[in-house]
C-alpha cells in the first residue's frame, strides 16, 4: 500500500484548482472531505495517520489466536453481494487446513463477531461458537499431524466496520447522469476477518484461493488471479469466479464490484511469453486510465530485469479502480487504485510503480509478521527511486532520495523494524527505502546488490520472510555479514551525526594526513557502523579513500600525495547522516614508529598538529620499553635491551589544556649474529687502519663504530658498508711520525628489515 503522497502531486492539483481546470470526474460527497491538503507534509502523512488510528483501535481487541496447530491450505469463498440496499453479504467459505499437531480437535478461525454464522459443515454439522472475533469449530475427532481437515462455514450479515475504517465498502458512486452501486474491500492489515472466515495472519499463506462473487448482471466483479468463468444466474444476476493459483496471504484477498469498463495491455516476459495486464477503470475514466496506466509494461520490464521475472506471470496483472480516497493497495495480481489519481497524465507514476513493485515485495515474498512491514513498504518505496533512475539516471535517483515528494527522511525516525507506529510514512516507507540504498552503498557493486535481492526473493518465493532472513540472504551473496552496517538504522532511531576535522604535515619525507570523525548523536545513544567515502581536494588534484566508521571516535591516517585543502564526507550520499566540520584539535600525527633492533641505537621523533597552543609536552603513559625513553620534546630514543612488540601509549599536551592520547606499537627486531674475527691492521705507510671481519648470516650490510675511549662512551658511526672490509685513516703527527693513537672498533650486522 502507498500512504505517502508527494509534493509534485499536490502542486499539480493546486495548479488545476487555481486555473479552474476540472478534475477528471466530479468528487463524491465521501471523497470531497479528502481533497488534497494544503501542505505536502500533510499530503504525505494523512493516509498513514488513518491507518495508525485503525491499528490502535484494532489492537485494543483480540486480533487472532495463536492458531499454530494448523496450516491454511485452500479457501473457496462465495459471496452474494446483491443486497446492496442493506449492505449485507451472504457467504460460504470452504476451508481446507493441514494439521500441525497430533491432537487437533478444534479449528479456530478469525471472523468478525458482528456477522451471523448459519452453520458449519465438516464431517456432518459441527458445533461452533463465535465470540471475540474468533470462530471456534469442534471437529469430529482429533486429527494427527499431516492430516487434512475441511469445513464449510455459511454466514451472513453486514461486514464489520468502525468509525475510522471500513474494510468492506458499499458505496453509491456518482457517475455522469447516474448513480452506480460500487463495492470494494481493503483488508490490510487485519480486515480480512471482517468479511470472511480465515486464518488472519500474514505468515500463513493459503496455497490457492477461489473467489466467486454474485452480482447484478449490470455489474462486473474483479478479484485476484485469473477469471475462470462468468455464469448467468437468471433472471438478472451473474457469478464471476476468479482463481488465484499462487500462494496468497489473507490480507491480499480482495473483491471489487461496479459497472467497470475493461481493456487489456500486454507485458512480454524475459522468455518471450505474454502476460495480460487487465485494467478495470470506471467507464467515465476509461480515456484517462489508458494514459495514466500506460507505463506499466515498461515498468514491469525494468522490475523484472532488476528483481527477476514477474512472479504471477501465468495469471495477470492490472488495476481495478476504487474510490478509497488517495489510496492504492497491492492486492495480488490486481492492484486497487484510486479514481482521483487517474488524471489522464503521469502525475502519479510513483504510485503505479510502488504498487507494481509490491507484487515482488509483499505479495510474492510476504512479511512473516507485521513488525517486518518495512520488507513490504520500504522495498516498494525504493523501487520508485529505481524507476526514476531508469528514466533520469543516477542524479535523478539521488535527487529522489532527498525530495520531499520522494524518500526524504526527517528525524525523529525509526526504528524501522517493529516501528512504534506500524504504518509510518517517514520511518517505514522512506527510511525503509533508504536502508536498501545504504545496502547498495555498502556493497558498491550493483550486480552484487541486485543479485542479493534476487537471492532473497528466490529463497522465500511465494512464502514469507523476516528481517533477519533478508540480512542473512544478502550476506551469503556478499560474502560477509552486512547486518552491522544496517543494524542501528533498523533497530534504533534517527541517524548518526558526524563531527569531522582534518589536517596534515610533511612527515618523514611524505605528506601525512589525519582525519578525525566523532559520532555526537545523543538520541540514540548508540554507535552506527558505516562505510564512508572521503574525497580530498587541493590544487594538486582530487583523491577518494573509503574508510570503515565503527566507533564513536575514529581517526584515519592517510599517506596522500598532497596536503588537502577540503574534505567531503560521503559525497555521493550513500549514508543517511548529518555532517558538521570543526577545527582539528591537538592530534598526534605520527601513526607508526620505525622499527628498532635490540642492542642498536634508536631514535624517532613524534609529531603533533592542530589545536591552538604553541608549546607541547610529551609523556609516556605506558611502561617504558627497556632501554628507551620519551623526552618532553617527543623524542623516543635509547638502545633497546630486548626484542619484541611493545604497546606504547603516548600523550601530548599544550599550554591551554589541549591534549591527545594515542596507542602506538614499537617492533624491536632480534639482534643479528655479531660478525666475528674482527682484525685491525695499521698500514703505516698509507696512514690507515684496515679492518676485516667474517661475514654474519642474514646480514645485508655492516655498521662500523669507532671510539677513542676504552669504555666506548664516545662511540660514533664510522661508516656503513656491504663489504667485510673497512678503512679508517689515522693522520700522522708531523713532529713525531712514530707517535701512536689508541682506537677501539665495533662492527654490527644489519639487514633490510631493520637498522
Amino acid at each position: 500500500m502507498d500512504c505517502r503522497f508527494r509534493s509534485r502531486w499536490w502542486m499539480s492539483l493546486l495548479a488545476a484548482a487555481i486555473l479552474g481546470a476540472p478534475l477528471a470526474c466530479p468528487l463524491s460527497a465521501q471523497e470531497a472531505e479528502f481533497v488534497p491538503p494544503l501542505t505536502p507534509n500533510a499530503f504525505h502523512e494523512r493516509e498513514c495517520a488513518r491507518l495508525r488510528q485503525i491499528i490502535e483501535e484494532l489492537q485494543t481487541r483480540p486480533l487472532l489466536s495463536t492458531q499454530a496447530d494448523y496450516d491454511a491450505v485452500y479457501y473457496d469463498l462465495t459471496l452474494d453481494v446483491r443486497n446492496f440496499a442493506a449492505s449485507t453479504i451472504y457467504g460460504s467459505a470452504v476451508i481446507l487446513v493441514r494439521s500441525l499437531a497430533d491432537d487437533l480437535d478444534e479449528l479456530i478461525l478469525d471472523l468478525c463477531s458482528a456477522l451471523s454464522v448459519d452453520s458449519v459443515i465438516g464431517v456432518g454439522p459441527r458445533p461452533f461458537t463465535l465470540s471475540n472475533n474468533l470462530l471456534t469449530i469442534a471437529l469430529d475427532r482429533a486429527y494427527l499431524t499431516g492430516e487434512l481437515v475441511q469445513v464449510t462455514v455459511y454466514y451472513h450479515g453486514q461486514p464489520c466496520s468502525s468509525s475510522l475504517f471500513t474494510t468492506f465498502t458499499f458505496f453509491t458512486r456518482q457517475a455522469p447522469f447516474r448513480q452506480v452501486p460500487t463495492i470494494y474491500t481493503l483488508s490490510e492489515p487485519y480486515g480480512a476477518r471482517d468479511w470472511w472466515p480465515c486464518k488472519n495472519v500474514p505468515g500463513d499463506k493459503a496455497d490457492s484461493v477461489r473467489i466467486s462473487i454474485i452480482v447484478a448482471d449490470t455489474l462486473t466483479a474483479t478479484s485476484n488471479g485469473r477469471l475462470e468463468s462468468v455464469t448467468a444466474i437468471p433472471p438478472s444476476s451473474r457469478r464471476f469466479t476468479w482463481v488465484e493459483h499462487y500462494p496468497i496471504a489473507s490480507y491480499l484477498v480482495s473483491i471489487a464490484v461496479t459497472d467497470y469498463a475493461h481493456y487489456t495491455n500486454w507485458y512480454v516476459t524475459q522468455s518471450g511469453d505474454s502476460v495480460p495486464i487487465e485494467h478495470y477503470p470506471y467507464p467515465e475514466l476509461l480515456t484517462a486510465a489508458r494514459v495514466s496506466w500506460n507505463t506499466l509494461p515498461a515498468m514491469m520490464t525494468v522490475n523484472a530485469q532488476l528483481f527477476g521475472e514477474y512472479p504471477f506471470a501465468s495469471e495477470k496483472y492490472g488495476h481495478t479502480m476504487w474510490s478509497f480516497p488517495w489510496t492504492a493497495m497491492e492486492h495480488q495480481c490486481n492492484t486497487s487504485y484510486y479514481a482521483g489519481m487517474t488524471d489522464g497524465h503521469h502525475t502519479y507514476d510513483a504510485i503505479v510503480q510502488h504498487e507494481l513493485a509490491h507484487q515482488w515485495w509483499g505479495d510474492d515474498v510476504t512479511l512473516a509478521s507485521w513488525p517486518d512491514i518495512w520488507l513490504n513498504e520500504g522495498f516498494a518505496s525504493y523501487a520508485e527511486a529505481l524507476w526514476v533512475e531508469h528514466l533520469n539516471g543516477f542524479a535523478g535517483y539521488r535527487n529522489y532520495l532527498f525530495a520531499s515528494g520522494g524518500l526524504r527522511v526527517t528525524d525523529p525516525s525509526g526504528p524501522v523494524y517493529n516501528p512504534t507506529v506500524l504504518f509510518d510514512g517517514n520511518t517505514v516507507y522512506n527510511k525503509g527505502g533508504w536502508i536498501l540504498h545504504m545496502l547498495r552503498g555498502v556493497l558498491r557493486d550493483d550486480s552484487l546488490f541486485f543479485a542479493g535481492l534476487r537471492e532473497y526473493r528466490a529463497r522465500h518465493a511465494y512464502g514469507n520472510a523476516t528481517t533477519e532472513e533478508f540480512l542473512s540472504d544478502v550476506s551469503s551473496v556478499a560474502g560477509y555479514d552486512v547486518s552491522p552496517y544496517l543494524h542501528a538504522y533498523l533497530y534504533r532511531t534517527n541517524r548518526p551525526v558526524f563531527d569531522v576535522s582534518f589536517g596534515g604535515a610533511w612527515l618523514n619525507g611524505a605528506w601525512q594526513t589525519v582525519v578525525r570523525i566523532r559520532q555526537s548523536q545523543i538520541n540514540p545513544d548508540t554507535t552506527f557502523c558505516t562505510r564512508l567515502d572521503l574525497r580530498f581536494q587541493s590544487g594538486a588534484g582530487t583523491l577518494r579513500v573509503r574508510v570503515e566508521n565503527r566507533q564513536r571516535h575514529e581517526r584515519y591516517y592517510l599517506p596522500l600525495p598532497f596536503l588537502p585543502a577540503q574534505v567531503a564526507v560521503d559525497p555521493d550520499d550513500w549514508v543517511l547522516k548529518q555532517v558538521f566540520f570543526e577545527s582539528l584539535p591537538l592530534t598526534v600525527l605520527t601513526s607508526a614508529l620505525r622499527e628498532g633492533r635490540e642492542g642498536e641505537i634508536y631514535a624517532d621523533t613524534l609529531t603533533a598538529i592542530g589545536g591552538s597552543g604553541d608549546s607541547l609536552a610529551w609523556n609516556l603513559l605506558s611502561e617504558d620499553v627497556p632501554g628507551l625513553n620519551l623526552s618532553a620534546e617527543g623524542v623516543l630514543a635509547g638502545t633497546p635491551l630486548t626484542d619484541g612488540d611493545f604497546a606504547l601509549t603516548v600523550r601530548v599536551e599544550n599550554e591551554i589544556g589541549g591534549a591527545d592520547t594515542l596507542n602506538l606499537n614499537l617492533h624491536v627486531l632480534s639482534p643479528l649474529p655479531a660478525p666475528c674475527c674482527l682484525t685491525a691492521c695499521w698500514l703505516r705507510d698509507e696512514g690507515v687502519i684496515a679492518l676485516r671481519w667474517a661475514a654474519a648470516a642474514d646480514a645485508d650490510s655492516y655498521r662500523v663504530f669507532r671510539a677513542r675511549r676504552f669504555d666506548m662512551l664516545d662511540m660514533e658511526v664510522l661508516l656503513v658498508t656491504a663489504d667485510t672490509v673497512a678503512f679508517d685513516s689515522i693522520p700522522s703527527s708531523p713532529t713525531n711520525p712514530d707517535s701512536l693513537e689508541v682506537r677501539f672498533y665495533q662492527v654490527t650486522a644489519t639487514n633490510d628489515e631493520g637498522p
